[in-house]
């Protein structure tokens, strides 16, 4: 129920929210690495994390497991391999997978945030392309001994509008790219009429009927928002980025 769980673990579902999951199901089952591409606020990182979720409670539980890796401009090379390495053991002689001889998803958030250096590239994203093209990591401390990898799977999220906006193309060649939208007002009225509603039945039938109209309102702000030429982002005010995150801040007060 609603209001058993942590506000920023509510998740309802809807027909975008579902596609996007059943595509990620796809490439999964054909170990093809996906990439959701979508500025804030278009529930890129909710698609992913729902849906290991879900696996973790359908899935056989030797079957698949999962692990997650936020990048950020400070995130190296070397810190993202300990990363990898540690979600894996030896399996035998130079084979690494991961525990109990399963499969992992291994799902990489804001993919092209690490800091990009004076030969234009990134360490983080070129040892992940590494990995993706050879399947094997170098030991540091002894360059002549590789580490193949196996039952590794990749799936990865990030905001064209931030970090350095794009990533090498030789590592986008690997990922399937999806881009998600914005919710429509529909999505969004579907959404938190069922948030607020649940709230709201504890209420007197005069409050839970203010339900509806503080829905649609809140909607037409936000609409009103993003089209207006006062509130678009500019060089001085680059932080106007309205988005369902701001709805969602919006819900959580009234909750």
């Amino acid at each position: 129920p609603v209001t058993e769980v942590l506000y920023q673990n509510i998740v309802i579902s809807n027909m975008e929210l579902e596609r996007m999951k059943h595509l990620l199901d796809l490439h999964v089952k054909r170990r093809k690495p996906l990439l959701f591409v979508g500025v804030a606020g278009t529930a890129k990182t909710t698609i992913v994390k729902d849906y290991l979720a879900e696996v973790k409670v359908k899935s056989d539980a030797n079957a698949m497991n999962s692990a997650s890796i936020n990048l950020n401009s400070y995130t190296t090379s070397g810190a993202l391999q300990n990363i990898i390495v540690g979600c894996l053991e030896k399996r035998s002689g130079h084979t690494y997978g991961p525990p109990g001889h399963r499969r992992c998803v291994l799902f990489v958030d804001d993919l092209n945030m690490p800091y990009v250096d004076d030969y234009d590239t990134q360490g983080a994203i070129m040892l992940l392309t590494q990995v993706l093209s050879y399947g094997q990591v170098y030991d540091r401390d002894r360059l002549d001994e590789k580490k193949n990898i196996v039952d590794l799977l990749f799936t990865a999220c990030m905001n064209p509008k931030a970090g350095s906006f794009m990533i090498n193309g030789r590592l986008q060649r690997r990922f399937t790219v999806a881009t998600t939208y914005s919710a429509t007002a529909v999505a969004l009225h579907g959404i938190y009429t069922k948030i607020l509603g649940r709230h709201l039945q504890g209420f007197g039938q005069q409050t839970q009927r203010c339900c509806e109209p503080i829905v649609q309102a809140t909607a037409e702000i936000l609409s009103f928002i993003q089209n207006s030429p006062a509130f678009l982002p500019s060089a001085e005010k680059f932080h106007y980025q309205f988005n369902l995150k701001d709805i969602s801040n919006i819900f959580q007060g009234l909750l």
